[in-house]
């Protein structure tokens, strides 16, 4: 009898392995190519000249200054909801991961309220200092995803069936939330973004992370799934059909009014608070990237993919490190050119980052410590 269980057990474990590197192998790639543009926009923001105005929902749609501008910003419209999706994505799989390796639950939701703060205590000390001498300090993409990962640590054990309603009518009906009697500290820090004072922000608590807890259901689901990518296309398909329905009648949810189907402006989106289109979008793409990369990664991961695998195994250092070579170089540089300009620096920092992202991957791996565990 026992010599059964064990021969079940074994396989069991095999069966388990391919999937359990699969998971990580897509994860890895997936989350270092939405490095690579967060890279190319940022390179954007600091060396190209022609680049648009904020989308703020309360103000007007920027103008495209041509095709090629229009599409280097909107290519990276699903960016930032698909970092935020994959924070939770990736909470519910290392969540999973360390309970089957016997780690107390209360250690789990302790080390997720660390990861939290320390992603706070950065944006707000190290990310910070540049915003600090300038005068002004901002609540940033770094803070919320910590807040969100702080907020799932404690509802975590909710069940899906109630999470996913929950985050989805939040994201649907929280523009009609009235917060003109709240401070402004709070209402930039939970609901709208504020660009002037002395604390200013750009990724409010309450609509992004609603996409940080649907991105941890949709982990929860793929933890369990041997075979995601057909679920995820479907649900990219969703996806565009909720877009089609939200921005072609152009009512509710839209933050900007479009002149024609076939203009540009039907594909401008306010992503300051995240509008429904803004949103919709999003998650189609999404859902349709996370299931080419995990079919394209199923063996192995192809040579072209390999250098977005190593960024995206250590995106959070990549996101710091690579925000200071850009200020520097902008800093020296002093001045901000064309589209060509632009992709040649995103170009040369994507080179310059492979060495420093290897070293930390390495390290990481190797002395595994407290600062590695949560950065």
């Amino acid at each position: 009898m026992e010599s059964t269980l064990n021969v079940q057990t074994k396989r069991a474990a095999a069966a388990a392995a391919p999937a359990s590197t699969r998971r990580e192998r897509y994860v890895d790639v997936f989350r270092g190519l939405l490095v690579a543009h967060m890279a190319l926009d940022h390179a954007s923001l600091m060396f190209n000249a022609g680049r648009g105005a904020e989308e703020l929902a309360a103000a007007a749609p920027p103008a495209a200054g041509n095709l090629l501008q229009f599409l280097t910003r909107f290519t990276g419209v699903p960016v930032a909801p698909a970092f935020f999706f994959m924070a939770g994505f990736m909470v519910a799989l290392t969540s999973a991961a360390r309970g089957q390796r016997g780690v107390p639950d209360r250690e789990v939701t302790r080390r997720l309220v660390v990861r939290g703060l320390v992603l706070i205590a950065v944006d707000a000390l190290i990310m910070g200092l540049p915003r600090a001498a300038m005068g002004f300090f901002s609540f940033a993409v770094l803070s919320s995803i910590g807040a969100g990962l702080i907020v799932l640590a404690l509802v975590r054990h909710v069940p899906s069936k109630v999470l996913l309603p929950a985050a989805v009518a939040l994201l649907a009906l929280h523009p009609l939330l009235d917060v003109s009697v709240w401070p402004l500290a709070l209402r930039a820090i939970l609901y709208e973004p504020v660009r002037t004072g002395t604390l200013r922000s750009l990724y409010p608590v309450v609509p992004w992370c609603a996409i940080l807890v649907i991105g941890f259901v949709v982990g929860r689901d793929a933890s369990v799934r041997r075979s995601p990518a057909r679920f995820w296309a479907a649900l990219a398909a969703a996806c565009l059909l909720l877009f089609l329905a939200v921005r072609l009648p152009g009512g509710y949810g839209n933050a900007y009014p479009y002149t024609g189907v076939a203009h540009l402006d039907f594909w401008f989106f306010a992503k300051y608070p995240p509008d429904l289109p803004f949103l919709a979008w999003s998650f189609a793409a999404t859902f349709a990237g996370l299931a080419l990369v995990w079919r394209l990664t199923r063996t192995q991961t192809p040579a072209a993919l390999r250098p977005f695998e190593l960024f995206g195994r250590v995106p959070f250092f990549f996101y710091v490190v690579h925000f200071y070579v850009l200020g520097v170089a902008a800093a020296l540089v002093r001045a901000k050119g064309g589209l060509a300009a632009t992709y040649l620096v995103w170009l040369l920092l994507m080179a310059f980052m492979a060495w420093p992202c290897a070293w930390y991957w390495r390290k990481k791996r190797e002395r595994p410590n407290v600062v590695t565990r949560y950065f």
